[in-house]
């Protein structure tokens, strides 16, 4: 079944001078296609100005097309009596978590969504606790948010958006506000929700490293689509990723130029142990 199909997408922004009159268009998504299938985990990889945020506003409706289509399980985001069906079913995080969270305590964030939308009290309990534990912030349900790190923020975002039950979660660049390990141990929580619990997952990032969570892999650049693969397949395509401005990671760039050379190696090797693995 497709989540998301997205048709000859564009996005165009005004450009005003200094008086606020409107000059010339800015296109800053051009002519996007794309399909995402139910229970899919895609990364939109890109560097900055490359169009990711736009269009993962795009997915819920907090952005309208300038021409084309988003249509979220066939609903056309244009459609202004389904707004609200297509933000429960795409619930979307955004890149700093402070601009997202609205209580002081850890449980109150995770209800406030459900309280707007009329959840019957008897229910309320049920889903709040659930969400945290699928999230695996339970034990902070009584914490301040204030005294959260930012991965922990970022998870207390996550559990109120899964509370609202979405069939698809949009995350724009979660991690670039966390260190290392706390980037990892989001993205385990992530990938887990999509396996176990079926949840569509679209991450917006420019971390080429976090594409090894994903089934595949969507390259923005300059608003258009350059390439649509699996990451491992994505590893190999160096030109392509550089021409994006996206760095290959380090061990990848290698074992590719080795195999360039010569060697006798897959082209894909993720860490020092496989590629040492094949240099034997």
């Amino acid at each position: 079944m497709k989540a998301i199909e997205v048709k000859n997408l564009i996005v165009e922004f005004d450009v005003t001078d200094a008086e606020g009159i409107v000059k010339s268009k800015r296109k800053i998504l051009d002519g996007i296609n794309l399909t995402v299938d139910e229970g899919e985990f895609v990364c939109v990889l890109g560097r900055n100005g490359s169009g990711k945020s736009t269009f993962a506003k795009c997915l819920n409706a907090l952005l309208l097309p300038s021409s084309g289509d988003v249509h979220v399980y066939g609903i056309n985001t244009k459609d202004e009596d389904r707004v609200i069906d297509i933000r429960q079913k795409v619930g979307m995080t955004f890149q700093n978590p402070d601009n997202q969270i609205v209580a002081s305590i850890v449980e109150e964030d995770v209800a406030f969504g459900l309280e707007n939308i009329g959840v019957k009290t008897s229910d309320l309990r049920v889903r709040i606790d659930d969400a945290m534990k699928s999230i695996g912030i339970y034990d902070l349900k009584d914490n301040m948010v204030s005294k959260l790190s930012g991965g922990q923020k970022q998870k207390v975002s996550i559990a109120g958006i899964l509370a609202m039950k979405p069939k698809i979660i949009v995350l724009d660049e979660p991690t670039s506000m966390i260190d290392k390990a706390g980037r990892i141990d989001l993205l385990n929580t992530v990938k887990r929700l999509n396996e176990e619990e079926k949840i569509t997952i679209i991450l917006i990032s420019h971390y080429v490293e976090e594409m090894s969570y994903a089934d595949r892999v969507v390259l923005l650049d300059n608003g258009k689509i350059t390439l649509d693969d699996t990451p491992k397949n994505t590893l190999l395509r160096k030109d392509e990723l550089n021409e994006a401005g996206i760095d290959m990671p380090y061990i990848s760039g290698l074992a590719t130029e080795l195999k360039a050379r010569g060697k006798n190696l897959k082209g894909n090797e993720e860490t020092v142990f496989e590629l040492c693995q094949y240099l034997k």
